[in-house]
Formats: structure tokens, C-alpha cells, sequence
């Protein structure tokens, strides 16, 4: 009989190597979290590149270490986030040339930490020159409404009655060290803390008909909840499945794209380049869609989530994979150097262009706005290219997410950024889950079907403030028109009824908020859907010109609220506390406690939004 294997037991001098390993490297993932000096947070990296070498499991060890004694995160949540980003960090990072600039743009593009690199993404050609006399297609004078979805995040895990003041990113559920009586019990239908729980999400889709018909309807990506610690592919599945099961139900002629959330671990969607195979996600996401799209847009679905689909004559949408782009996409760090995964904006151009021979008009949509910090700037700025060379004539309008806002960003031609050089619009949806602090919402617009550009935008909530008193009474959300973005700015800047809310007219509205705090004041308000719980955006503080700045941001290069990330030192020196954060770039609630400019508090990051 053959004997059986025996592993030998770790030699003491092994032991204590790991141990001296671990602790110089939680001291240079500290030295960097704690100075955000560039050159500390390159060395952590190089570091951890070399201890990966020796052992890959060293690295995520004292990560977990760190981030369970830095307080960031319950120890369980810590441990999930590790152990399933951890490894593909590490292997970018080993794939990356770190002290060849690589290095300074994830120290940048993650943390903030280092300057903003130079752009080395090129100049793109194209198949055709822009035509020097361009047209825009004349308005028909028919009028549809067409109904945007964003961020859905419906959680099948929410309790009533669960603790919506918990320890976790993610609260109203029940967690193993979930307290008996609750902090505060997480009402039927949804709380600010939580996502949306399965009614809410029902009885949103149930009061769309009573105010309006949709044409057809976009949804800019993620589906799944903010558990992303524990999520697995079969849950995001089951999650997706569901999810577009309730909406074919309520709604129809639906136009997706991928959210990050659509990944299991988050965010991860690897590229040829990086290695990794991620079809058995867009291979679910084609069969879930092909409820509403057409076989040659489904097929296109399973190479990497981008496709093309004619609604009507002479007008098409392109569905765009943002995440290609994403900063917390950790696959993309390990090559750099590949501008366009995939090949994705190859052809996108070569869509444009049919769709500029052909003289239709286009929309875009995507998840994560090419204008906001979470697009990595090389990507960005090669799309930005793309804009200019196809708008305003070919590209009507583009959609996005992501950020769970209300907001919007203007793209401009060449040269100075004014109201005769504004040429598209991005227009970023608000969630529909409450994840945080906001109310649940979505948009419908009138748009015209002749030119394909928006008429007006009218944004419904519910005053999620009263979720207790809807269960008292037995009554349902109030869903109503939050504002219709033609009255609320067309009283600041007058626009004729048979005009649309063009860039321009965008562009001179953002100059009203400049010139009148009252206009800008309502903006606010509306940014976070008048749950009136954002930080205040006052003109004695740098919010309200940061927030302008990125109006008219259509790149991530140009927008004013650049990464940032930052822990404080307790005053005994002996471990490390919440504090101040510029930029919650993990996503967390609170996570680092306090920010130093709390009005750019982001909603999807890690754990993700």
C-alpha cells in the first residue's frame, strides 16, 4: 500500500519570516493609506509585487490584518473584500511596470495619491473626416416618452424589521451578529441605509403607467445589491434573473447595458490583455436580454456586453461596457498600455460611422459616465474624441449611471468651453435604490422622434422619510413628479416650446448657477432627489464652483473632484480611526468617517456601487 502524502509543517524559520514579511508590509499599505504620498503609495506597491513573488496569500494576509485593525470594516467584510479583489490586484500589479509610471497611475486613478499622469492614449483616427457643413436632423413634432432606469440594486435579502442602523456597508438584512432588537427596524418599504427592498422596486414599475406610456425604456446597469463582500456568480445570476423577470413584467422594449454590479467578484471584467474569462456573465446577460433585443444585438451581447439596436427607423442605441474604463476594475491595471479593451471603441467608431452614412441619429448608454473620476482618463479622453467627432450631428444624446445622482455633464467641440461650442449631453440617472441617503427615483423624458433629442426630463421620487407612516397606514410610496428640468432651469434660462434642452442651453444654465446661488441651490436639491440628507453645497466653500466645473466636464480629465483618500492617526498612536475622506473611493458609508469635502461623497466604488 502506497503511503499517503504528508504536507510538512511550516519550519519555525519559515514562521517567523512570514511574520517579519507581514509586518513590513502592513507598515508600507499603512505609511501609504496614512500620508497619501505618492512615493509611499508606489513603494506599497512594489512591496506587495515582491512578497507576491514569494507567496501571493503573504500580501492579502496582511491586507486583511490591515484593514480589520484599521477599523475600515467589519471583519468579515473585510476578509470577503480581500480575499476576492485581493488576487486580481496583485496580479495586475505584477503584471504592471510599476516604477515605469504604471505604478503613479494606480496610486492615482485608486487612491488619489499621486498627480493626475499625462495622457498617452493618442489621437484616434478615423474612417471619415467630420464634415465641415453638418446638419441636424428637423424635429417631427411627434413626441414620445421614453423611461430611464438606473442602478435598480434591488435587495431579495431585505428584512422588515432588520437593523437599517448596522456595522455593515449594506444594512436591513440579518447578519450573524445582527442585534436582537435593532437600532432602528427597517421599514416595509425601504430605508436610506439599505437598498431597495422587492416592493419598493414592484411599486415603481406599477406607477410608471399611470403617468406616462414609454415608447421604450434604457436601463444604464446594476442590478445585484451592495453585498459585494459575499456575492458569488450564482447569486448575481439568480439576482439578474430576477430583476429582469419583475421589469418584462412591468415594462417593455427595454434597452440594458452592464453595470459593474453585473460582476461577480464587482467590478472585475477582465480584458483579452489582463487574462481571465468572463462569458459565462455575458452570455447570462444575452439570454436575460434576449427577451428584448433583436438576435444580431444578442449575439453582439456575448462578447463582451456591447451591442446595437434600431428602435425605430433612421435612429439607433449603442449599448457601451463601461467598466472597461472603470478605476475599481483592478483588471485593467495589469496592462495599461491596452487604451481599448476588447477593441470596444474600434467599434463603436465603426457603428458611428454606419450610422453617419446611413444619416440616422444614435444614442449612447452606458454605466459609468466617461465624464465622471471613476473612468480611467486615458479611456476617457479617446472617447472624448469619439464625441467630438460625431456630435452633435450623428450622436443625439448619451445616458449613464452609476453614482445614483441626479445629474448631468456637457461635452464640448474644440476650444473654448461656451454655449456655441457645447455639443452633447450626458444625462446620469438617478437610482432607483435608496443606497444612500437619497430617495428612490427615475426619469422619464419627451423626446421628439424626428431629431431623437430630449424635450424635457421629469424626475419622479418618493419621499422615503414617511416609509414608517406608509406602513402605519397601510398605504403605498407617493411617487410624484420630483421636477421637470424644462420648468425648474427654463425659469433661470427661457427656452422656446419647440426647442429642445440642447448642451447649449445646458451650458447657459450652468452659467445661471454661477451668477444665482437660488438656481443652484435647486439643483442641489434635486442632485439628491430631495431627500435634503447630501452635506450642504454653499458658496463659502469651493462646492458650488467644483460642482460646475464638473457640469461641464465630458471627460474625466476635466472634472475638478479628482480621487482622493485619507485615514487619521488616533491621538494614543496606537491604531489608526475614522477620518476624513475626500472622496470615498471604496464606496463605503462613512467608512473613514467624516469628508473634508463631503458633497463628493461617492455612492459606488468598494463595497461597490
Amino acid at each position: 500500500m502506497a503511503a499517503a502524502s504528508v504536507t510538512a509543517a511550516p519550519t519555525p524559520v519559515h514562521i517567523e519570516k512570514r511574520g517579519v514579511i507581514l509586518d513590513k508590509l502592513k507598515d508600507a499599505f499603512a505609511k501609504a493609506l496614512t500620508s497619501l504620498q505618492c512615493g509611499a503609495c508606489v513603494s506599497a506597491l512594489v512591496v506587495a509585487k515582491d512578497v507576491s513573488y514569494l507567496n501571493r496569500n503573504w500580501v492579502l494576509d496582511a491586507a486583511n490584518s490591515l484593514c480589520s485593525s484599521f477599523k475600515i470594516m467589519d471583519q468579515d467584510v473585510c476578509k470577503g473584500l480581500v480575499y476576492t479583489q485581493g488576487p486580481v490586484l496583485i496580479e495586475s500589479a505584477m503584471r504592471a511596470k510599476l516604477l515605469s509610471g504604471d505604478g503613479k497611475m494606480i496610486c492615482f486613478q485608486i487612491l488619489g495619491a499621486c498627480p493626475a499622469p499625462a495622457i498617452t492614449s493618442g489621437t484616434l483616427t478615423f474612417p471619415k473626416p467630420k464634415p465641415t457643413n453638418i446638419t441636424v436632423k428637423a424635429a417631427s413634432g411627434n413626441r414620445v416618452d421614453v423611461l430611464h432606469i438606473s442602478d435598480w440594486h434591488v435587495d431579495d435579502q431585505y428584512v422588515v424589521g432588520s437593523n437599517a442602523a448596522c456595522n455593515k456597508p449594506l444594512c436591513c438584512r440579518k447578519y450573524a451578529d445582527s442585534p436582537l432588537v435593532p437600532g432602528r427596524a427597517a421599514s416595509s418599504w425601504g430605508d436610506y441605509n439599505c437598498d431597495a427592498p422587492v416592493k419598493l422596486g414592484q411599486d415603481m414599475l406599477k406607477f410608471v403607467p399611470t403617468v406616462a406610456n414609454p415608447s421604450f425604456s434604457i436601463l444604464t446597469g446594476d442590478i445585484p445589491p451592495h453585498n459585494v463582500w459575499a456575492e458569488t456568480r450564482e447569486m448575481v445570476m439568480a439576482e439578474e434573473t430576477a430583476a429582469y423577470s419583475v421589469m418584462a413584467a412591468g415594462i417593455s422594449n427595454v434597452y440594458p447595458a452592464v453595470g459593474n454590479h453585473e460582476a461577480a467578484p464587482a467590478n472585475l471584467m477582465p480584458t483579452p490583455n489582463t487574462g481571465g474569462d468572463y462569458k459565462w456573465l455575458y452570455s447570462h446577460l444575452a439570454d436575460e436580454w434576449a427577451r428584448w433585443l433583436p438576435a444580431d444585438a444578442v449575439n453582439s451581447v456575448r462578447n463582451y456586453g456591447a451591442y446595437t439596436a434600431s428602435p425605430a427607423p433612421g435612429f439607433r442605441i449603442i449599448s457601451l461596457n463601461t467598466n472597461f474604463c472603470y478605476t475599481m476594475n483592478f483588471h485593467l491595471y495589469g496592462a495599461l498600455k491596452d487604451y481599448d479593451p476588447f477593441g470596444e471603441l474600434k467599434w463603436f467608431i465603426s457603428q458611428l460611422q454606419a450610422a453617419e452614412d446611413a444619416g440616422e441619429r444614435v444614442w449612447v448608454i452606458g454605466h459609468v459616465s466617461p465624464s465622471q473620476t471613476d473612468c480611467i482618463q486615458n479611456w476617457s479622453a479617446l472617447y472624448y474624441q469619439v464625441v467630438q467627432r460625431y456630435s452633435p450631428h450623428v450622436i443625439a444624446e448619451q445616458f449613464f449611471g452609476h453614482s445614483h445622482y441626479d445629474e448631468f455633464a456637457i461635452s464640448y467641440a474644440p476650444g473654448a468651453k461656451n454655449a456655441q461650442n457645447a455639443i452633447l449631453t450626458s444625462w446620469i440617472a438617478p437610482s432607483v435604490t435608496p443606497y444612500t441617503d437619497l430617495n428612490p427615483g427615475f426619469r422619464l423624458y419627451k423626446v421628439d422622434t424626428g431629431n431623437w433629442n430630449v424635450y424635457d426630463s421629469n424626475t419622479y421620487v418618493a419621499d422615503l422619510s414617511k416609509a414608517a407612516t406608509w406602513d402605519a397606514t397601510g398605504a403605498t410610496p407617493d411617487w410624484h413628479l420630483e421636477y421637470s428640468a424644462r420648468e425648474a432651469y427654463g425659469a433661470h434660462v427661457p427656452i422656446a416650446a419647440d426647442q429642445p434642452l440642447s448642451p447649449a442651453w445646458w451650458h447657459n444654465v450652468t452659467s445661471a448657477f454661477e451668477s444665482n446661488d437660488a438656481a443652484f441651490q435647486k439643483y442641489w436639491t434635486y442632485r439628491g432627489k430631495s431627500a435634503n440628507r447630501m452635506a450642504a453645497c454653499t458658496t463659502n466653500t469651493s462646492c458650488p464652483k467644483e460642482m460646475i466645473c464638473d457640469m461641464r466636464a465630458g471627460k474625466s480629465t476635466d472634472t475638478c473632484s479628482q480621487p482622493s483618500f485619507g485615514l487619521q492617526k488616533r491621538e494614543d498612536g496606537t491604531e489608526y480611526e475614522d477620518g476624513p475622506v475626500a472622496l470615498d473611493v471604496t464606496g463605503l458609508r462613512s467608512a473613514f468617517g467624516p469628508a473634508k469635502k463631503p458633497w463628493n461623497r461617492k455612492l459606488c466604488g468598494l463595497p461597490s456601487i
